[in-house]
């Protein structure tokens, strides 16, 4: 089946705005005043796995897209690629521009640190090296260095894969050890800008927790059912995950590859598959044209939410964390419908060959 007649998900695209919310009201922590009790601060301090739902989610999609295409040629790959490039990179690229632009302007200066610092940023490997993990660019966009790992190893996975099945486990499993091995031979003194020494090998089980999902998908007919038992038991595991994980962020790897998968698994995978499959008021709610709307433009609300953008509403516009956040919202629809969009298919016109 070729890309172009693949169905389209309302409810999972809908579903993006909620986690890149969740993701916003981290950052902004609204709920991180002394009238609220500790519960409801940690339960905040949890919604970091939205990161982990898009994660889910690009794995699943990518694999829903391409992996029932048979043997890819040079052309089909170079199409795979240019399709990953319109639609991540030229906003990406836009609003990195306007993070240094922006230091330039409040600092007036410019040094071999920044310059360093701009290269990873606009290369996505930031993520790659432990000291500029989260200082350069885009203080989020290191996420995208692991979708861009993704993006370009997807296709050999699905060669694997297509042979045999157990590859879906064996694959992650060793990619999680070589992640862990990397670490502890880089670790040496003066390692430059602490080169592979902040692990993220273990995010590599959400995409193939996102590539099973396909594959079920795909591999059976099912309709509609009315019932929401997997909506409702995802949404149950999240927030029960939320209130009890009593792991941190900076857990051992092996802790945080479990949780990555108990996550996944309880959680994140049930849910999407009750969107996919259960018309509830929850799919129906995230199918509405606002939601999905609000969803694809989540890609650029992420990339914008926390920065130079968010800071000047802050400052000259309205010091509410409310009204940015609808600010943001509204600029994120903009930007989508009249930059993101427009890039995304003059760049698959000019370089995606059409077929006659």
């Amino acid at each position: 089946m070729s890309q172009s007649t693949k169905k389209f998900f309302p409810a999972l695209t809908g579903f993006r705005a909620i986690a890149a919310w969740m993701i916003f009201v981290l950052h902004f922590f609204p709920f991180n005043n002394p009238i609220f009790p500790d519960f409801i601060k940690k339960f905040v301090q949890e919604f970091h796995i939205g990161v982990d739902m898009f994660f889910v989610l690009s794995g699943f999609l990518i694999t829903y897209r391409y992996f029932g295409q048979k043997q890819m040629n040079l052309g089909e790959i170079r199409n795979y690629f240019i399709n990953r490039f319109s639609r991540i990179y030229p906003m990406y690229f836009l609003i990195t521009l306007g993070v240094f632009a922006d230091f330039i302007i409040r600092n007036q200066y410019w040094n071999h640190e920044k310059t360093i610092e701009a290269i990873l940023s606009f290369t996505m490997t930031k993520a790659v090296f432990a000291k500029y993990f989260f200082s350069a660019g885009i203080s989020q966009g290191w996420t995208l260095t692991l979708e861009e790992m993704f993006y370009f190893t997807a296709p050999l996975y699905f060669l694997f894969i297509k042979k045999h099945k157990f590859w879906l486990i064996v694959i992650p499993v060793f990619i999680f050890v070589f992640g862990i091995f990397l670490r502890k031979i880089t670790a040496v003194p003066e390692n430059t800008w602490g080169f592979m020494q902040k692990n993220f090998s273990y995010y590599i089980f959400e995409f193939f927790a996102g590539m099973f999902l396909a594959l079920v998908f795909t591999g059976k007919k099912n309709h509609l059912r009315s019932q929401g038992f997997f909506t409702y038991f995802g949404i149950f595991s999240i927030v029960l995950y939320l209130f009890l994980n009593p792991f941190g962020y900076s857990s051992p790897d092996f802790i945080r590859a479990s949780q990555t998968i108990l996550l996944a698994g309880l959680g994140i995978l049930p849910l999407f598959w009750g969107l996919l499959h259960e018309e509830t008021f929850i799919s129906k709610f995230l199918s509405t044209d606002f939601m999905v709307l609000l969803g694809k433009s989540s890609y650029i609300f992420y990339l914008i939410h926390k920065g130079f953008i968010s800071i000047f509403i802050y400052e000259y516009v309205f010091p509410n964390v409310l009204a940015i956040f609808i600010i943001l919202n509204i600029i994120s629809i903009l930007m989508f419908k009249y930059l993101e969009e427009p890039a995304n298919q003059w760049i698959r016109r000019k370089y995606i060959p059409t077929k006659k």
